[in-house]
């Protein structure tokens, strides 16, 4: 069965196509773009359905876009087979794993599974995959050292997530071993930024600003103390670029912000969205210690300088009172 949607112009000339999937989502949008922004490679960006977001996308430099099925194994052939790498982001996303866990399995692992293997049978450079921090587990101990790549294992707490997560980057590994494609696993920590989905662990954020507006307190489910590691999309969208960029390096790479208290977080929001701290309804419901080690992000991707807290939120809050949100 032949890809069901071709929009977009044609790759320049030697250059590297990117196989990108998701490329309709939060995410991976961002990422089609840095890549065309970049000017080394031609991206084909893959999602299930098209919409207005991937006909945008097709208007940039060197971007086609297909409409296809993870799951259609033979569709996904023909699309891979003339890419140098991949950089897999689409999933079905934690609180639809939760609620659906088979079909998150036969997607987030299952389609999986088949889109490496094809990689392996077209020998495929590199394969970039979108993993999470959530594969540490709960994170409820407030006192232990961050986490580093190593530290990843089956652990009490798992979601259903995090577990295809762990279950992908085994087999990203083991494939690996056999001749496969070198591989970089990119946990992400949350991420947050323009075109943030609501239902999203940072769609909190948009909460907040959307109650301000209408004159509501916003409700803050969780404690004060919480710990997140955020990481700002254009932030996550750069380390996907360098992953593709870095040759001769295989194995998973933490990209997280630095660690802050949801006091710090939602306070500063509201600060930079010109409303008072003091109207936030703290519910003390939720804890979470996000505490994720970024050594690797530096050593291996050669990431230094990364958005602040303050550019971010402004962005955020730009784009939602643009009326795109």
């Amino acid at each position: 069965m032949p890809p069901t949607t071709d929009h977009g112009g044609t790759g320049a000339p030697g250059r590297p196509t990117v196989l990108v999937t998701g490329a309709a989502g939060f995410l991976g949008s961002h990422v089609v773009e840095s890549l065309s922004a970049a000017g080394k490679f031609d991206v084909l960006g893959t999602d299930v359905v098209r919409s207005d977001r991937t006909d945008a996308l097709t208007t940039l430099p060197g971007v086609r876009f297909h409409a296809t099925d993870l799951r259609d194994e033979s569709a996904i052939d023909e699309l891979i087979r003339d890419c140098d790498s991949v950089v897999h982001l689409a999933a079905v996303r934690m609180k639809a794993s939760s609620a659906d866990p088979r079909a998150a399995h036969d997607i987030n692992v299952g389609a999986t599974y088949g889109l490496i293997s094809l990689a392996a049978k077209h020998s495929l450079r590199r394969f970039v995959f979108g993993s999470s921090h959530t594969v540490y587990g709960s994170f409820a101990d407030p006192n232990v050292s961050a986490y580093r790549e190593a530290d990843a294992t089956v652990r009490p707490g798992l979601s259903m997530y995090a577990a295809s997560k762990l279950a992908v980057e085994a087999f990203l590994s083991a494939f690996a071993a056999a001749a496969g494609p070198e591989y970089v696993s990119l946990r992400f920590g949350t991420i947050y930024g323009p075109r943030v989905n609501l239902d999203s662990n940072n769609g909190i954020l948009l909460a907040v600003l959307e109650a301000m507006g209408q004159g509501r307190r916003p409700a803050i489910p969780w404690a004060r103390d919480s710990v997140h590691a955020l990481t700002y999309v254009g932030d996550a969208a750069n380390a996907v670029v360098r992953a593709l960029e870095v040759d001769g390096e295989s194995g998973p790479v933490n990209v997280v912000g630095e660690p802050m208290t949801a006091e710090v977080m939602y306070t500063t929001l509201v600060k930079l969205a010109g409303g008072d701290p003091a109207v936030l309804d703290w519910r003390d419901e939720r804890t979470r210690y996000q505490l994720v080690n970024a050594d690797r992000l530096r050593s291996v991707l050669g990431i230094e300088h990364r958005t602040s807290l303050e550019t971010g939120l402004s962005t955020l809050i730009d784009w939602y009172r643009s009326g795109r949100a």
